[in-house]
């Protein structure tokens, strides 16, 4: 035998070694009992049979996707109503709705705008992850085409999406990470968006009857009526629903602790959107603005009876140039404003002076009213709060 022979002889073949044919053996999927069976089918199918790998296992993917970090409940909202303020919305509505009893309460959230809508073309292209129209786009406020799905699936383990372009024309699109979980195919297609005359029932009587919370139903502004001619007159000729149904991680148990806090961040984070004629509602309630640094005379510590100084005083601003990325020279604009406020005008007792911890209320006195609460301290009753 040559030396080159021997050499060929030495040579590991690909598809022929042991290492190879025991590849299905030895590398089998421990999962856990609950993993998506349509992905370890095509994991299983993969290892054994060599086939194509997708760069996603959507069925794996999907449910990867719910642990996208989110502070709380209400800034993964906070995606839908950016989404709905770039889709030109005057209107936004947010709904908590929960029923059932304590221990076993079924909370069902929802988003409605009256925004531009969308055809079903890009209806099917916003379900998608990474299906954006204005990807990486820093003038826009979604540009990579994730925030929609991951914030909605952070709540919730099913998405749905309605939207219409003209009165009782609605194209929907459902995602369903149980139902794409139980997929055998290695690359998973999104249907087409389904057409229907009407919204389903369990989405219409959001805006015709009143939520749990607040308590007080006079407190509650609804959008419609029982009659369906009135809900479409009220929906709008245009818009967008997102619905996630049965929601299993939220960042509160009940609905008065959803409500409130989701009203008290989106006041202050909206309160430019909300004083430029934006119609913000929680659970049928009105948004008002609130202004941290009381500059805004539009904001509602503005309409605190007994008040002379109505806002703060702009001392100083200063523009900042911050890189927008270590390896860029390219940089951004930051102003900082320094606000003073007017303390004097206020006065010690005047009607936003807090009352001291050590001076307790009689068991018989009246309890603050709800607009003194929240400034942060425990014996504070100051409107100033949010």
């Amino acid at each position: 035998m040559s030396n080159t022979e021997a050499i060929q002889q030495d040579k590991p073949q690909l598809g022929a070694g042991p290492d190879q044919a025991d590849t299905a053996e030895t590398f089998t999927p421990n999962w856990a009992p609950d993993a998506p069976r349509g992905g370890r089918a095509v994991l299983t199918r993969v290892l054994k049979e060599s086939a194509s790998v997708p760069l996603f296992l959507a069925q794996t993917f999907v449910q990867s996707l719910r642990d996208v970090g989110y502070n709380s409940t209400t800034s993964a909202l906070q995606e839908h109503v950016d989404n709905a303020i770039e889709a030109g919305a005057s209107q936004i509505r947010i709904f908590f709705r929960q029923t059932g009893k304590r221990g076993n309460f079924q909370t069902d959230v929802m988003v409605y705008d009256n925004g531009r809508g969308m055809p079903p073309n890009v209806l099917k292209v916003a379900t998608s992850f990474g299906g954006s129209l204005s990807f990486g786009n820093r003038t826009a406020i979604g540009r990579f085409g994730m925030g929609m799905k991951t914030a909605a699936l952070s709540m919730s383990s099913v998405m749905e999406l309605y939207s219409w372009q003209e009165p009782k024309a609605v194209y929907s699109m459902i995602l369903d990470t149980h139902a794409i979980g139980k997929e055998r195919a290695n690359v998973i297609e999104l249907p087409d968006p389904k057409f229907s005359d009407n919204l389903p029932p369990e989405i219409a009587t959001f805006f015709s009857r009143p939520m749990s919370f607040p308590k007080d139903k006079t407190d509650q502004n609804l959008l419609a009526g029982e009659d369906d001619a009135d809900l479409w007159n009220r929906l709008g000729a245009h818009g967008t629903i997102v619905y996630m149904p049965e929601c299993d991680r939220l960042s509160y148990a009940t609905d008065r602790k959803l409500v409130e806090h989701a009203t008290k961040e989106m006041a202050r984070v909206y309160r430019r959107a909300i004083s430029g004629g934006l119609s913000l509602y929680v659970n049928n309630r009105r948004v008002e603005a609130f202004d941290p640094t009381h500059a805004m005379a539009s904001a509602r510590h503005a309409r605190v009876e007994g008040l002379k100084a109505k806002t703060s005083r702009l001392v100083d601003k200063k523009e900042v140039e911050i890189p927008l990325a270590d390896s860029k020279a390219e940089t951004g604009k930051a102003v900082v404003k320094i606000y003073a406020l007017p303390i004097e005008e206020w006065g010690e007792r005047g009607p936003l002076a807090c009352r001291p911890a050590e001076r307790p209320e009689p068991h018989d006195a009246e309890p603050a009213p709800a607009a003194h609460r929240g400034c942060g301290r425990a014996s504070c009753r100051s409107p100033l709060g949010p």
